[in-house]
């Protein structure tokens, strides 16, 4: 009976590391929210440009702001009431980034690819995929424009 309880330690101590390590990692995603939402802001407009896109995404929304349900990113766009959502296709095993001009009714007004390799996976991704993504966003922004409500 005498060996059981080092064998029971060992596991709380194991447990305590992972659960510590697990609160670290989540504390520093947390705090470093604003950087990593301008990094992808500056790499977006960059992208934007270098495809002759004249769009410009000014600030991302306040954490608060941003519509649940949808893994991305939502900004403002620069002189639009418009907002702008960056997100990701997977096509062909690789992630595509692509982003989606909101009217502030919350229709899809486009889909931009950002990028050479997502206009590539969007030249050969079928006609309804874009649409089921469109349907989605536009889900999402009436939810959080109708305060959560379905």
């Amino acid at each position: 009976m005498g060996s059981a309880a080092p064998a029971l330690r060992d596991r709380a101590i194991l447990a305590a590391w992972v659960a510590g390590a697990v609160l670290a990692a989540l504390l520093a995603w947390s705090l470093t929210y604003s950087p990593r939402m301008g990094a992808l802001m500056g790499a977006v407009n960059r992208a934007l440009a270098a495809s002759g896109e004249g769009l410009r995404l000014s600030e991302p929304l306040p954490r608060a702001l941003q519509p649940s349900g949808l893994m991305g990113a939502w900004y403002s766009i620069e002189g639009s009431d418009s907002l702008f959502l960056v997100f990701a296709v997977m096509r062909d095993g690789i992630l595509a980034p692509h982003g989606a001009e909101v009217s502030p009714e919350g229709r899809i007004e486009r889909i931009l690819p950002i990028g050479a390799h997502s206009a590539q996976a969007s030249d050969r991704m079928p006609a309804g995929a874009l649409r089921v993504y469109s349907r989605r966003i536009e889900a999402a922004f009436a939810r959080a424009a109708g305060g959560g409500q379905r």
